[in-house]
């Protein structure tokens, strides 16, 4: 019987696949997928789980790196080739935990990137921040309009350590770039998200956030003011605790002195 989360569900019920050789580890997390209203479908292998895929065509796929016979990297590779799958989400879930296998999966389509040991709370907030993009996604699509309207965050899913974190957008100062992917920046620390910079720019709130520079967005509500180094030189004061400074290009600059009214 599934408690009170599944009637906080949405009338669509989402297929999620999990392709986990470890039985104990699939099982928890389809208990936990379930009790949140999802269906869940299991596949023990790389091949078991392809054959899944194309079968089914899950909304979201929870992918383990190491299985026998097909591994998790190739079954990426693979959804990605294919038309009828290159745009299904994708978690990697692994024992591997060095950033550069992270980055590497990132790269190869990934969405997201779990380490084990992990706590299936976590996995399951993943989840749900990913699919209710593609529910935004699909109501903009059925409401005849272009997805450019791009859905907006409320929070964005960070790393730390061996932690998942929640950041809401109010609490972000500024973005930069770190290994390709956006880097949030708070009062008083930092946090790489599984965004590029562009992806998370069209989900931000335009009257909120503002691109200064090329590898550069700013909060509009902590910025402090503009500083000129020099003719050619000009950063972005914010109210952090390390009182930041971001570079500005100049046409950036004017725009910003017209939203901010300086």
């Amino acid at each position: 019987m599934m408690n009170g989360k599944a009637n906080q569900k949405s009338d669509q019920k989402y297929k999620i696949l999990v392709i986990e050789d470890d039985q104990t580890i699939s099982n928890v997390v389809e208990l936990n997928l379930k009790l949140d209203g999802y269906e869940v479908y299991l596949a023990s292998d790389g091949e078991e789980g392809l054959r899944l895929i194309e079968e089914i065509l899950p909304d979201l796929v929870i992918l383990d790196v190491m299985m026998p016979k097909v591994d998790g990297w190739e079954v990426l590779m693979l959804m990605r080739q294919k038309e009828e799958t290159k745009d299904i989400p994708v978690i990697m879930l692994t024992a591997i935990s060095d950033e550069q296998s992270k980055v590497m999966g990132l790269r190869g389509g990934a969405d997201d990137y779990v380490s084990k040991p992990f706590s299936p709370l976590e996995l399951t907030a993943r989840v749900k921040v990913i699919l209710d993009r593609v529910g935004k996604a699909r109501s903009i699509a059925a409401a005849g309009k272009e997805e450019e309207p791009a859905v907006k965050l409320d929070q964005v899913p960070v790393q730390k350590g061996d932690t998942i974190l929640l950041i809401p957008m109010e609490d972000i100062y500024f973005i930069d770039t770190k290994y390709e992917y956006a880097n949030l920046h708070t009062f008083s620390d930092s946090y790489l998200t599984t965004y590029s910079l562009v992806e998370l720019e069209k989900m931000l709130d335009k009257k909120v956030f503002f691109r200064v520079h090329r590898s550069y967005i700013v909060n509009l509500k902590k910025v402090k003011g503009i500083i000129k180094l020099s003719r050619n030189t000009l950063l972005i004061a914010l109210t952090d605790q390390k009182e930041s400074r971001v570079p500005v290009s100049r046409r950036q600059a004017v725009l910003l002195k017209d939203l901010l009214g300086i």
